[in-house]
């Protein structure tokens, strides 16, 4: 019994000190918390004309959000994928429109960076675009 306790810690250690990955999901504004919700909040009573519709919050040097509203899209146009690319020392953020017109107000996208990178990019439509907004 001891040994196969100290196999598991054993074990449990190396998977603990594995590489960080990136990742990224949808969420709801219901999923986040507080600081995200003002953030949203502000971007939204804002009455500036002039948005792309692209934000970023950043919670922690490796947590952040990824919010786009209605401003983000061309006439007739629904939000479409989002995928992210990365390599030495920046990461690239792509997104999509649809064809199809949508119903969804927004998109949130929680996204967990596997380390600090010293550029970030964002492109819509694969045209280099910028953030109309990052909070902290």
């Amino acid at each position: 019994m001891r040994k196969l306790f100290v196999l598991l810690m054993v074990v449990g250690v190396l998977v603990g000190c594995g590489e960080k990955q990136l990742s990224y999901s949808e969420v709801t504004i219901d999923q986040v918390n507080a600081d995200v919700k003002s953030f949203i909040d502000g971007i939204e009573t804002s009455e500036d004309p002039e948005g792309n519709g692209i934000y970023m919050f950043n919670e922690t040097e490796v947590k952040r959000y990824l919010y786009l509203n209605q401003d983000f899209l061309d006439s007739g146009k629904g939000f479409g994928d989002m995928e992210i690319k990365t390599n030495e020392d920046s990461i690239q953020i792509y997104l999509q429109e649809n064809d199809e017109p949508t119903e969804d107000e927004y998109k949130l996208y929680n996204i967990t960076l596997d380390r600090t990178y010293e550029y970030m990019q964002v492109f819509k439509n694969d045209e280099e675009t910028h953030f109309q907004l990052i909070g902290l």
